[in-house]
């Protein structure tokens, strides 16, 4: 079956990588979001580079968040905007930077809805070209880093700088309501919910949003864990892939970057050297190996009921399993590939 990663992160100089991935995993191709510098020269340089792996990339650009203070930040950013989509770019990418770090002059957050984007989100709309957002995180990012916790073996250490509990971050309300702000606003635009949008942990709420706005989509990406947890939301997972299997994007998060492949390990699987073997294999034969072992899980969840009881997602500190869907073929082929297909028509 075809399938299309909605959601990946490939630095240029490890494309060829990546494709080994793909090819080992059963991936077609990948969308790849660029990592903030994603505009301008930069873009342009990289689209070069991914071209020359025909059919096998797509790429969303990104916007100079560096200039938003500046008083012609939204016409650059729309002009910018229509030189990228004219130089190849498919999509814009929004991370969570905007709502959970960006500042005004004044130190204020800079809120999601802020009015100087809305020429860009229109602009999106205009050029056909849909906008994938990471608003938020899920709400254990808010929560006291416990045993209760479920992102608790990830929230500490290297990335404890994502527990936003007590620290003085907006709540995670108040983004989600911007962010559906915007979609409610612009309507002839096409956004995208990056992980469930935000919301795996509390599918009674994406449907919510899911039915108000018809110009709103989401992709499964990293958040595999919490949605195949047995004894708490499987049962509702199937009810919810099943209802909105036309709004839903197959994606793994994968991310090929200097940082994280010198380890060995993908990083998105948050997993250290004690919990995986990796032993006789050099540093890029294992991030492929671990790579393609990730999108073979989220692969598995989707196609088969299959419980996995090693899943390559470190998140409580101890051990847990994940129950598949089980979907039928034909709500597969739409979360593989004909949503994102028919998004890019």
């Amino acid at each position: 079956m075809k399938i299309i990663d909605a959601h990946a992160h490939v630095f240029p100089h490890y494309a060829e990588m990546a494709v080994k991935v793909m090819d080992k995993a059963g991936i077609d191709s990948t969308v790849t979001l660029e990592w903030h510098d994603g505009f301008g020269k930069v873009l342009k340089e990289h689209l070069k580079i991914f071209s020359n792996f025909k059919g096998r990339f797509k790429v969303f650009g990104n916007i100079d968040m560096s200039m938003i203070n500046e008083p012609n930040f939204p016409r650059q950013a729309v002009e910018e905007l229509e030189r990228s989509v004219e130089a190849g770019m498919v999509g814009l990418k929004i991370y969570k930077n905007l709502g959970l770090e960006l500042k005004d002059r004044d130190g204020k957050f800079i809120p999601i809805d802020d009015e100087r984007f809305d020429t860009i989100w229109d602009k999106a709309g205009e050029l056909g070209i849909p906008v994938l957002i990471h608003s938020a995180d899920p709400s254990f990012f808010w929560q006291p880093i416990n045993e209760e916790n479920f992102w608790e073996g990830v929230l500490q250490g290297e990335y404890a700088h994502w527990s936003y509990y007590r620290k003085g971050f907006p709540s995670r309300e108040e983004l989600l309501s911007e962010r559906n702000n915007i979609i409610r606003r612009h309507p002839k635009t096409i956004f995208i919910g990056a992980h469930i949008g935000s919301s795996a942990d509390n599918l009674d709420y994406i449907t919510q949003v899911l039915e108000r706005y018809p110009n709103f989509y989401v992709d499964i990406s990293a958040r595999i864990p919490i949605l195949g947890l047995q004894g708490l939301s499987r049962k509702r997972s199937v009810e919810f892939f099943n209802k909105y299997c036309d709004r839903i994007l197959f994606g793994t998060d994968l991310i090929y970057d200097d940082e994280h492949v010198a380890t060995g390990i993908q990083s998105q699987t948050f997993l250290s050297e004690e919990d995986i073997d990796i032993s006789g294999l050099t540093n890029i034969e294992a991030y492929i190996k671990t790579s393609a072992d990730f999108v073979k899980s989220h692969i598995n969840f989707i196609s088969t009921s299959k419980i996995q009881t090693n899943p390559p997602f470190k998140r409580i500190k101890d051990s847990y399993v994940i129950k598949g869907l089980g979907l039928s073929e034909e709500i597969q082929k739409k979360i593989y590939n004909r949503n994102i297909e028919q998004i890019f028509k």
